[in-house]
């Protein structure tokens, strides 16, 4: 039902967005719309006859105002606490469960189909007021004005789906699917290579456009313009909803041409020439400043009140936001410090909306108010993370070092919701809120964030100090954060813990929406305040700086980058896991933990001085590879 909803607001929107940019009012279509709707409804009511009664009152319900996203949900609340109830008897095997059962089925059933059967009505309408409309201007004019609104299209009726699920407790993964309930399709995404395909071997659209121009003896090409125009900008939409890095949606195959529909997916594309690289950044964290507000004990770049000299200057930012343009079209995450402490913040976040990238941020919500918000949305900011730690204020203030942040982070969480902002949830997990994280994952719910991702401590900067978990405490927090996923509507990913990427396989959940556990180096990098480029934030291995050689070098040409990208130089058991492409293990771990300089906080080194091992197996991995055992036995 939620799908059709969504549809129904879909196919209303196409020819009201026409006639808007158009600036006419909508020609009379009344006895056409009549004609086909009668002729669906007959079909309808044959193909339903010993399953539900589709009586006048439903069938009339088309001519009705289309819902609007208030009343959507106040209807899926009502029918969703009815399920519950007689979920209830079921539970308590109530004799009344039986009747219970037939009438919330036809209590479903009835608003299932008055929702398909909107959806068929506005279908017709909009073909019928758009082929009317390239009868009295032209096919070419419609052509050009569909084209011109394809994206404030896609954005408007995408949203609208978006909103009304999610706030019925409908999960972005689940409601990836359930856009494509209606049609037979295949969809596949080769994650290595950064692109994939959906293909569509029916459409029910396009089958009501085919009846409708067969009967009217038409050649005008009007289902053709919905096809070339709307489906697409309505697929880019989609997936740039759902997948969070850039994407770009092409649109080779057409149903009305090809008898079949197909979408090509590329993720994070270049400005530059297609390349045939095959590691490319998805995501880059930037720490634009070291200054920072709070004073976090377990803080890995040794954030504090004073900015760094050599920080990239407004123009040097630019210069490497060029740089990244080159090679991919990544995630830039704006980090710190505090990244609102730079003057220059918003005029960088616009640089780099205005040329592709999706602009991200992450931030300790202290300077972040309805008003600040707002600006970080004018800006083009996409996603913003904010730190909680605990469900409990004091917990939380303790450990960032400065009392009323938890309430500043909540509030922060709250205006940037408001202003129509992704947000995140980051939670650090250490001995001490170790059994708070169900809580915190509770109050993010409630709060109405999207995503909610678990930070594992790397002995970094001032981490080292930090009485760490244990490596099964971790193996075990992997594992029931995982188990968390269908209790609520949150999208979880633990973090700094590749380890998740093997146990997500061994729990048969979905793997399709992530990329590898270890990214460093093939899909991700971080660049430090003064423009050196390191792997990861955790593993501080400068391997260039990008005022003295170009981004696109150091990615392509450091020795370190390619080693990370050759799973055959993994050595200890990493080496010989079977889970190795998948996983790789903490490569910041492995080196923080073999080397003696960690302890000189957010200091840089280079790859010339590198005393710990950054190849090495993750100290804090309990997994044994099946065939240690017998690897060892070669040597």
């Amino acid at each position: 039902m939620l799908y059709h909803m969504a549809m129904i607001s879909k196919m209303a929107a196409e020819s009201r967005i026409v006639l808007e940019e158009l600036e006419v009012e909508g020609p009379s279509v009344e006895s056409s719309l009549w004609r086909f709707y009668s002729d669906f409804v007959s079909d309808a009511k044959e193909m339903l006859e010993d399953i539900v009664q589709v009586d006048d009152s439903t069938v009339m319900a088309a001519k009705n105002r289309a819902p609007s996203v208030e009343e959507k949900i106040e209807l899926f609340k009502r029918l969703s606490e009815n399920t519950r109830n007689v979920e209830e008897l079921l539970a308590k095997k109530d004799s009344g469960a039986k009747e219970g059962i037939q009438n919330l089925f036809r209590e479903w059933a009835k608003h299932v189909v008055e929702m398909r059967l909107r959806q068929e009505y506005e279908t017709i309408k909009g073909f019928l007021v758009v082929d009317q409309l390239a009868k009295q201007l032209g096919v070419e004019r419609i052509s050009e004005v569909m084209e011109r609104v394809q994206k404030r299209f896609g954005d408007k009726t995408v949203d609208s789906a978006f909103n009304v699920s999610l706030k019925v407790g409908l999960s972005k993964e689940k409601l990836q699917k359930l856009m494509l309930s209606d049609h037979f399709i295949e969809f596949k995404m080769d994650m290595k290579n950064l692109e994939g395909f959906m293909r569509f071997l029916n459409c029910p659209i396009h089958g009501s456009h085919k009846y409708m121009e067969a009967e009217l003896d038409k050649k005008s090409g009007t289902g053709q313009l919905f096809c070339k125009n709307f489906c697409r900008a309505h697929a880019q939409s989609m997936f740039e909803k759902f997948i969070p890095f850039p994407v770009n949606v092409s649109h080779p195959l057409r149903m009305t041409s090809d008898r079949k529909c197909e979408f090509r997916i590329k993720l994070a594309p270049s400005s530059a020439a297609p390349s045939k690289e095959k590691y490319v950044p998805l995501v880059v964290s930037w720490n634009v400043t070291l200054r920072c507000n709070l004073k976090c004990a377990h803080c890995y770049i040794n954030a504090e009140e004073k900015e760094l000299p050599d920080e990239l200057s407004t123009d040097a930012a630019k210069m490497l936001i060029h740089q990244i343009t080159e090679v991919s079209r990544p995630l830039l995450i704006l980090s710190g410090g505090e990244p609102l402490l730079r003057e220059d913040i918003y005029e960088i976040i616009r640089y780099g909306a205005d040329r592709g990238l999706r602009m991200g941020m992450g931030s300790n919500g202290m300077l972040i108010d309805d008003e600040v918000a707002r600006k970080l949305k004018d800006a083009g900011m996409w996603t913003v993370a904010v730190s909680l730690d605990s469900s409990i204020p004091e917990r939380h203030d303790e450990f960032r070092g400065v009392e009323g942040c938890w309430e500043h982070a909540v509030n922060a969480i709250k205006a940037l919701k408001n202003a129509g902002i992704a947000v995140q949830v980051n939670c650090t997990v250490t001995r001490q809120n170790y059994d708070e994280v169900d809580d915190v994952m509770a109050l993010a719910e409630s709060l109405g964030v999207d995503n909610f991702h678990l930070f594992f401590l790397v002995p970094t900067g001032r981490g080292t100090d930090i009485e760490d978990i244990t490596p099964q405490m971790y193996e075990d927090m992997i594992r029931s954060t995982l188990a968390k996923t269908t209790k609520y509507k949150l999208n979880v990913k633990p973090s700094c813990a590749p380890q998740f990427m093997r146990v997500a396989k061994d729990e048969g959940i979905d793997m399709s929406r992530w990329v590898r556990g270890c990214m460093a180096g093939l899909y991700y990098c971080r660049i430090y305040p003064s423009g050196e480029v390191t792997p990861c934030p955790y593993m501080p291995v400068s391997l260039g700086n990008i005022r003295e050689k170009s981004f696109k070098d150091i990615w392509f040409k450091s020795e370190v980058f390619r080693a990370l990208r050759d799973f055959d130089q993994l050595k200890g058991k990493c080496g010989v896991c079977e889970h190795r492409e998948v996983c790789g293990g903490c490569r910041a771990r492995a080196y923080g933990v073999t080397t003696e300089h960690m302890d000189f906080c957010g200091a840089l080194h280079e790859p010339t001085q590198m005393q710990g091992d950054y190849l090495a197996d993750d100290p804090w991995c309990v997994y044994q590879p099946k065939n240690l055992k017998s690897n060892k036995e070669q040597q």
